[in-house]
């Protein structure tokens, strides 16, 4: 009998269950204090031009960051509920194409805060836009989940495959790419439409006033859309990187798996 490997069990399912919960309601968290909160912080983003023309709560939720923290802890209850019993849900989870999309998005998020936020940030400010942030201890801390805590764990729960077989590195690669560049498409969009840009490198008039030359002259919507289209191919190119790699490391883990089981069936 196939020993049940870590995350098989029904104590990590548990584990998986009250994570998953945790990381929902503190979704719900962001939408119910974002005004008494959050609206400093987002009033300072806004003057930095690093968001434009935000709107409220729920609009809040188009940044990348919630949208797969939401993925992942949706992800984990299904998870949880397919070990508990549940045939379907446990036959979609344990598709590694769906689990490894998900921990792509994931770990771009935790490789941003790593490599970007973190080191010129702090991760607990005292204010923020000359506001103290004595009521948003709780919305620090949620801070640190969101872009540390979820990031490493569930980055770290791909190093332990449910499908013992090698997965296609590029064919998956390509696959993973389908969520990354419909948000992108739809923040476009979805910006045009209402004048809500979670991130500045989306709107090309913004992307205009930070380029040497051509924030000189008068914005040229072909020009911005060119832009658009530029960072599209590029942050896709970082994606299918970062997702190809992820495939090799599961690939690795599953040989290593089958490594392991031949030696014991030899004994």
């Amino acid at each position: 009998m196939e020993k049940k490997s870590l995350i098989e069990k029904k104590g990590f399912a548990c584990f998986a269950l009250l994570f998953g919960i945790w990381g929902l309601l503190i979704m719900a968290h962001h939408i119910v204090s974002y005004e008494a909160i959050l609206r400093p912080f987002m009033d300072y983003l806004i003057e930095n031009k690093v968001i434009t023309n935000d709107l409220n709560g729920i609009t809040f939720l188009r940044m990348f960051t919630n949208e797969s923290n939401i993925l992942v802890d949706i992800f984990l209850v299904l998870f949880a509920c397919g070990i508990f019993g549940n045939e379907k849900l446990y036959k979609l989870t344990h598709n590694e194409l769906l689990r490894g999309a998900i921990t792509l998005n994931i770990a771009v998020t935790g490789i941003i805060y790593f490599t970007v936020l973190l080191p010129s940030s702090s991760s607990f400010p005292s204010e923020v836009n000359g506001v103290s942030t004595g009521g948003m201890w709780f919305s620090n801390v949620v801070n640190i989940w969101d872009h540390l805590i979820t990031p490493v764990f569930f980055t770290a729960f791909w190093f332990f495959p449910v499908e013992k077989k090698k997965i296609p590195v590029v064919k998956y690669g390509l696959c993973y790419l389908v969520y990354p560049i419909c948000y992108f498409i739809m923040c476009i969009i979805l910006g045009s439409i209402d004048g809500f840009y979670p991130y500045p490198f989306l709107n090309g008039r913004q992307m205009w006033d930070f380029i040497p030359g051509l924030k000189e002259q008068p914005y040229n919507p072909a020009t911005g859309v060119l832009l658009l289209v530029a960072v599209v191919v590029i942050l896709s190119g970082v994606f299918f990187a970062v997702g190809c790699a992820l495939n090799a490391i599961h690939n690795a883990r599953v040989k290593k798996y089958l490594q392991t089981a031949e030696n014991s069936d030899a004994q």
